[in-house]
């Protein structure tokens, strides 16, 4: 899931402008992916969708101009490539090719992402957007980078820290910093309200509860939802669970800064998997309108169409 902050609700629309279109002035229609028999492109064409649509990244992105060039392996060429695409092309299906070839080169010494072989779409989205910070950010850790160009950073590194705390004896762990591009929470712990694991090492063995604290106020927030078996019983409870709005001290423990506890963020997007394959929903905030890809395959959707067949995909 994809949610994004707006600078105030009639830009997000706010949930009645979910709905509500607007003229089609200018815009581009959407475009799909190519996905040819062998390929096990689906994870790629996702993760694509996503960061061409999400007007944030797609902005940024295009400002950028300067950047660590990998030639035959530079991902950051081959994105500007296929977003030069999305923009100008009259072709209704584009080839992700050039991306996918580049993508399996910058990992090869590590067995990811290879040619023909699936993948998981939320790693690709992940590695995508630091390997963004490696062609323009280099010089900077990862876990530290603070230039202000780093799109991944400014725009969707969430700082936290996380520490576990004991109800029964009340021992805590130290608190341990990080910075993630994906939230991931159960699905378990979404439908039943809490996040525990059970660590033995401390004191009395019982079970822990996990603190996540939000330090900074991220424009895009990215959940990951984890589900604990191949046959879940809780399909049902998720879509029940799920909303157009977001708060962020409703995901985290707590949130440090004012500005993030006050912020409302719109649910935008969801890349959804089933069957062994990926697909997307992807709200266009210019015509205000859902949108299904599949591939090649692209279909304006209404929010009656996305919520029945999501107990399908999620």
């Amino acid at each position: 899931q994809f949610w994004v902050k707006f600078a105030d609700s009639k830009s997000a629309g706010g949930v009645q402008g979910l709905v509500t279109p607007r003229t089609m002035n200018s815009i581009a229609p959407s475009k799909g992916l190519s996905n040819e028999p062998g390929q096990n492109s689906c994870f790629l064409n996702s993760a694509l969708q996503v960061l061409w649509h999400l007007d944030i990244f797609r902005r940024s992105f295009r400002q950028l101009t300067t950047h660590k060039c990998m030639e035959d392996s530079c991902i950051f060429c081959a994105l500007k490539s296929i977003f030069a695409q999305f923009q100008f092309s009259s072709e209704r299906v584009l080839p992700s090719d050039a991306l996918r070839s580049a993508l399996a080169k910058t990992f090869q010494d590590e067995q990811r992402f290879q040619l023909g072989i699936m993948d998981d779409a939320a790693e690709c989205f992940e590695n995508l957007l630091m390997r963004i910070h490696f062609h323009i950010s280099s010089e900077s850790r990862e876990d530290i980078c603070t230039a202000k160009h780093c799109i991944p950073h400014q725009k969707f590194a969430m700082t936290l820290f996380e520490q576990c705390v004991c109800n029964s004896c009340g021992a805590t762990s130290d608190p341990l910093p990080f910075i993630q591009m994906v939230h991931y929470i159960s699905t378990t712990s979404l439908c039943k309200g809490r996040y525990s694991v059970r660590k033995p090492s401390i004191n009395c063995g019982e079970v822990l509860r996990i603190r996540r604290v939000l330090m900074n106020s991220p424009e895009i927030v990215s959940i990951g939802l984890v589900w604990d078996s191949d046959h879940s019983d809780l399909a049902e409870d998720v879509i029940h669970s799920l909303g157009t709005c977001l708060r962020l001290g409703d995901l985290f423990y707590r949130v440090t800064e004012e500005r993030a506890r006050q912020a409302e963020l719109y649910l935008v997007g969801m890349v959804c998997y089933y069957g062994k394959h990926y697909s997307t929903f992807f709200f266009q905030t210019k015509i205000r309108k859902w949108m299904y890809f599949d591939d090649a395959h692209v279909k304006e959707k209404t929010e009656t169409e996305i919520i029945i067949p999501l107990h399908l995909w999620l």
